[in-house]
């Protein structure tokens, strides 16, 4: 395969940053191929800064980030980690080549996975989950919920060939989302789940496997199948619809970026 007719956009999670899914980029960019991973809008920042961003910012950075990735690339696959999937089923309508999703939310937090990590070490794990929702804002929270909300149905417009992974031992995703992910994509695909890893799978003794399982995902579909070359042009949804929303897509690009300036300034 030529490595240089593809590029990788990488999303990272709701509150976290690039970082999270550095082992990753770092993974392909070694390898040779252009890797591009955004801060999304409002993170890696303060909780304020979170509090004034909408999930319509997220998906607007997204696309950013994808377009200016195929000006340099004709292939394109999009790996998605927690809500970073989310955001690459909302770029569906391009055509990307391939869809990569790991650890994404559909029912997020695993009861079973919190309470037996609680009952293992309470002191630390409590701590742990008593950070993680202080430290985000209520509005920010609903955003995230809105673009859940959003999304689940746009996995049935996804066509091109895609990889599902969840791990196991994730206690911020219900490892159930992975199979809802994966029935309703309309598509060749592959469902991997592993049994560790946590929800920061890259951060955790799996991620060199989990980095040679995507690989080995995209060598295969390169070489066997070969991936259809991305396109600027909006695409059919199976079930014949065209956009969920009148301001995504190419021709609506210009309108939401006037959007995101304005909310800058």
């Amino acid at each position: 395969m030529n490595k240089e007719e593809f590029g990788i956009l990488l999303i990272h999670g709701y509150g976290g940053t690039p970082e999270e899914v550095r082992p990753l980029y770092d993974y392909f960019s070694s390898q040779g191929y252009l890797v591009e991973s955004p801060l999304l809008p409002g993170h890696g920042k303060t909780k304020e800064a979170l509090s004034r961003v909408s999930y319509r910012d997220w998906i607007l950075c997204a696309e950013q980030a994808y377009l200016a990735l195929l000006k340099n690339r004709k292939k394109i696959i999009v790996i998605g980690f927690s809500m970073g999937g989310l955001l690459a089923a909302n770029l569906w309508q391009y055509g990307y080549s391939a869809l990569i999703t790991v650890n994404t939310p559909i029912y997020y937090w695993n009861p079973y996975r919190i309470m037996a990590n609680m009952i293992t070490d309470f002191p630390v794990y409590g701590k742990k989950y008593w950070e993680a929702a202080e430290g985000k804002p209520l509005s920010s929270m609903l955003e995230f919920q809105k673009l859940l909300t959003k999304t689940k149905a746009m996995f049935e417009n996804i066509t091109c060939r895609t990889m599902v992974i969840q791990t196991l031992d994730d206690d911020t995703v219900y490892h159930k989302s992975a199979d809802f992910i994966h029935h309703k994509v309309c598509a060749d695909k592959t469902l991997l789940k592993l049994p560790k890893g946590g929800h920061l799978i890259f951060q955790s003794s799996s991620c060199i496997e989990v980095c040679k399982e995507i690989e080995a995902f995209i060598h295969f579909n390169a070489s066997i199948h070969k991936f259809e070359s991305a396109s600027l042009g909006i695409r059919q949804s199976p079930r014949g619809e065209r956009l969920t929303d009148p301001t995504f897509g190419p021709s609506g690009i210009q309108l939401r970026l006037n959007c995101w300036e304005k909310n800058l300034r």
